[in-house]
């Protein structure tokens, strides 16, 4: 048996705390990093602490408060101190020495380093920090690290969340998913009883866990006034919501995924949602940007709240970078330009990678009763790691996944379609792991048995399934393939690969 890979979780100092609680205290952190915690130690991986934790306890004006941390700071395994690079400090600016900023930074740069594979933090500006430079897929909060631990060890997996279209009239409000949107819209009772309920334009998905309580809800209207455009009506996304405790599980990709797979069968041409921008939102603006969304302006006599739209239907003004291009309008959406790659994929992870893929015979509504769903299943943004000799794949090539099938051959078929983010080269799985974070389909102990031979970790997005898949005998025919594919290969053909992207940007 493989040994598996060794990860080594950095703790922020306020994630210590939580784990090591003073006379009593309590956080609603605790619960996932001490799950964390044990899961990590009982699969000989590393937790460990940083001098800047030490200096950052050190400044705790308690003396009986400031010795305890010490003491429990001191439990943990403690690794050395790397410089601090030219990008990192320019991402956080002009620092004091010894403040809080500069021990974020210091901890920061030892993630950057591969000091640790990973950094665990609950601190949204550190977040945002990280995502500034690249490292957003290990600088973890503590829901999401320990998600990945759960993905990686199938024995110990998340709970699968669940997707159904609801009737506004039937939904239980109070749930505590709507405490926060009362807060910020008072009548938010009142709205979905006498405006939701009666509207036949309006969709509501819910995603619910075992007891039937609400982790996440989207709530959309097809057609409304544009709050800035005078007489522009546009699909609009009135509540997008993922509860706290469902952190880690990509519950807010699996909604967009729905609501956009619906949009597209409607033909609408751009959506929007409004957003207040406070602290709190952060999280949700750079999800919104991530996919697409853009800041068009703030809404008339609002102090705070803003309009994101996104445009599904390219202009004359559509980007050229294919991976630009997908982001702006899709998914779906692919250039009509560009790259193209079959990729082989065996039926057991083709079932764990895309749990959303219709059967031949499904109707398209399937898509939306979405179930016994992972974290990385959930995903739009995901990860596939192959022993392809192949060096990299240019981002915005297009992925045609190709669903061997099993001991049956010639009867395999391209059912699912994506769009290449990056790509990494290396047989060390620890790097490997640090590159695809949470997107993985694959367990610790198959990323090491892969990596002996060298792995290509591809970071994709998914596009769309198609209606009627294409066939072995058909990909020959169009010159997309000469043989069942057995590796990543690219298109065999220009003529395969222009007739690939006239079908799939039509």
């Amino acid at each position: 048996m493989t040994a598996p890979p060794l990860l080594t979780f950095l703790l922020d100092t306020n994630a210590v705390i939580a784990l090591e609680p003073y006379a009593g205290s309590d956080d609603e952190q605790s619960p996932a990093l001490a799950d964390l915690l044990r899961l990590a130690r009982e699969h000989n991986h590393h937790v460990v602490v940083h001098p800047a934790n030490f200096d950052d306890l050190r400044e705790t004006a308690d003396e009986g408060h400031r010795g305890a941390n010490l003491r429990a700071l001191r439990k943990y395994e403690l690794i050395g101190e790397p410089p601090i690079a030219d990008d990192l400090r320019d991402a956080f600016g002009s620092v004091i020495d010894g403040s809080n900023d500069h021990r974020d930074l210091r901890l920061l740069a030892a993630a950057a380093a591969g000091a640790a594979t990973h950094l665990v933090t609950n601190d949204r500006r550190l977040l945002r920090r990280a995502a500034r430079v690249g490292l957003e897929e290990q600088v973890l909060r503590p829901a999401e690290a320990l998600a990945l631990l759960q993905t990686l060890y199938p024995d110990d997996p998340a709970a699968p969340p669940q997707v159904h279209r609801r009737m506004a009239a039937a939904l239980r409000l109070d749930e505590p998913i709507f405490d926060s949107l009362r807060r910020d819209y008072a009548e938010f009772d009142h709205w979905i009883r006498t405006t939701v309920a009666p509207d036949p334009n309006r969709r509501v998905w819910a995603v619910e866990d075992a007891d039937g309580g609400y982790r996440a809800i989207a709530i959309v209207k097809l057609s409304d006034d544009h709050p800035l455009v005078p007489g522009r009506k546009l699909m609009k996304i009135s509540t997008f919501k993922v509860d706290e405790r469902a952190e880690g599980e990509k519950l807010g990709e699996l909604l967009l995924k729905t609501v956009l797979g619906w949009a597209a069968t409607k033909r609408v041409e751009a959506m929007f949602v409004t957003v207040i921008k406070d602290e709190g939102k952060q999280l949700l603006v750079r999800f919104l940007e991530t996919f697409g969304f853009e800041e068009v302006g703030q809404l008339p006599e609002k102090e705070n709240e803003w309009v994101f739209e996104k445009t599904l239907q390219p202009g004359p003004d559509a980007p050229i970078d294919s991976l630009a291009y997908h982001v702006k309008y899709g998914p779906p959406a692919i250039a009509p330009q560009g790259e193209v790659f079959v990729v082989p994929i065996q039926p057991h992870w083709y079932g764990g990678l895309f749990p959303d893929s219709p059967a031949e015979e499904a109707d398209a509504a399937a898509l939306f009763d979405i179930t016994d769903l992972l974290p990385f299943g959930n995903a739009l943004r995901k990860a596939y790691l192959s022993n392809s000799k192949r060096r990299a794949l240019p981002p915005g090539a297009v992925l045609l996944f190709y669903k061997s099938a099993g001991d049956k051959p010639g009867r395999g078929a391209v059912r699912a379609i994506g769009v290449v983010e990056r790509t990494l080269r290396s047989s060390d799985p620890s790097e490997i792991l640090a590159f695809v974070g949470r997107r993985t389909v694959y367990s610790a102990e198959e990323v090491a048995g892969m990596c002996h031979s060298g792995v290509i970790a591809v970071l994709f997005r998914q596009d769309h399934f198609l209606e009627e898949p294409w066939t072995l005998d058909e990909l020959i025919e169009m010159r997309v393939l000469n043989g069942a594919p057995q590796a990543i290969t690219q298109a065999a053909s220009d003529e395969g690969r222009v007739w690939v992207l006239q079908q799939l940007s039509a």
